[in-house]
């Protein structure tokens, strides 16, 4: 019983220790100094990676298994706002034109607005100008503010500008029904943009029962955070849009049924063709539909798709270390490096990584068996024979 104890022991302590390899390794190139350090993983790892890249470890290269802290960190354009304060004066209206004037703080140069009023609904054209005596004034930018509730709530009342050289600024609101102001708020923005690489995919459509959907297929699963779509010029627009992620496939004597997750859900329209941003996920198909309603369906030129520079940020001594990922049984690491974010410096030490090293599963040491020679075989056969003879005679002499 003590024997079949230790044998199962032994075969959990085996499979465990299977479950814990990782299938594949990239060597980090030599660190001759204690600092902070940054290593970027290439696009072609996301696929070898769980989504959460929580398979992903450090080690050093003397065959340590004491894993080394880091923390994942995926590019992000980030959007710095800071609020200034101003009060319109001279509103008033000419038509269903409504005008008011600020005077900006030369301080801060504000260059963006954020325009509310008492209606919910408008479609406005906004001209802003600028005057150093507020009686010669001179066109500074037009742009147009939407606002709809069907088929969905929208809002686009954003306008940017540049007027920093002026002691005046002026906003004409044009829309077919008076509209009233209900807030004016101004900022002085500022865009960090991350680092993103433009991912190429192919591009197929169809058009079915009033809605149309684009399948981008990608050679190999990539990291997906932005997306974009070209339409044709001279198209008027307004249309929800759908972003979804392949998530699995089945087959069935009726055919193949695919399963699609939600990434992002919203509405474009031909004024406003910005980039949609939505949490990174790795993807090998992206199905974009447009419900079309009773309009027709929208001339759509391209799709395009980046993929945010991944990044690991880590504390290193001087020696060597090495990558390994690739293991479905991993969970996301708990490190308490994580908690010392303010302390890492803006620039940091950039670590390369090697090409990839063959899985393990896949590393095989030539061997010469035994089992080619007879005289070994036979050798064996005659201590199995041995063994057996002696505990039968042993349980026949047993009382």
């Amino acid at each position: 019983m003590k024997l079949n104890l230790n044998l199962l022991a032994a075969l959990l302590l085996t499979a465990g220790t299977l479950q814990a390899q990782f299938k594949f390794e990239r060597k980090i190139s030599e660190v001759t100094a204690t600092n902070w350090y940054s290593i970027e993983l290439p696009i072609q790892l996301h696929q070898r990676v769980k989504p959460d890249f929580s398979d992903v470890r450090i080690f050093k290269s003397d065959n340590d298994s004491t894993e080394i802290p880091y923390f994942i960190r995926i590019a992000a354009n980030a959007q710095l706002r800071q609020p200034v304060v101003l009060e319109p004066y001279n509103t008033s209206r000419q038509g269903t034109v409504l005008f008011f004037t600020i005077k900006p703080n030369q301080k801060l140069k504000l260059n963006q607005v954020f325009l509310e009023f008492e209606q919910a609904t408008y479609d406005a054209e906004v001209t802003v100008e600028g005057s150093n005596d507020e009686k010669e004034w001179f066109t500074i930018r037009s742009s147009r503010i939407l606002s709809l509730t069907d088929p969905v709530a929208y809002t686009y009342n954003q306008v940017n500008f540049s007027g920093s050289r002026y002691n005046y600024i002026r906003f004409a609101v044009n829309n077919k029904t008076a509209l009233t102001l209900k807030r004016a708020s101004f900022y002085q923005s500022k865009i960090k943009s991350g680092n993103f690489a433009l991912v190429d995919g192919t591009l197929t459509a169809k058009t079915v029962d009033k809605k149309t959907e684009f399948f981008l297929n990608f050679e190999q699963p990539v990291l997906i955070s932005q997306l974009s779509l070209e339409a044709a010029p001279h198209q008027l627009f307004y249309r929800t849009i759908s972003i979804d992620w392949l998530a699995d496939s089945t087959r069935t004597d009726k055919g193949t049924y695919y399963s699609y997750r939600n990434l992002y859900t919203g509405a474009v329209s031909s004024f406003q063709q910005d980039t949609l941003k939505f949490s990174p996920q790795v993807v090998q198909q992206l199905r974009v539909t447009l419900h079309n309603q009773d309009n027709p369906p929208v001339q759509v030129t391209n799709i395009r798709c980046w993929s945010p520079r991944v990044e690991i940020i880590t504390h290193l001594q001087p020696g060597s270390y090495r990558l390994q990922y690739g293991q479905a049984y991993a969970t996301l690491p708990r490190y308490d490096l994580a908690h010392f974010n303010n302390e890492i410096p803006d620039s940091l030490a950039r670590l390369e990584l090697s090409s990839e090293l063959k899985p393990t599963q896949e590393v095989v040491t030539e061997s010469h068996p035994w089992f080619k020679s007879k005289v070994w075989i036979w050798a064996a056969l005659g201590a199995i024979i041995l063994v057996l003879g002696f505990f039968t005679m042993r349980m026949l002499r047993e009382p």
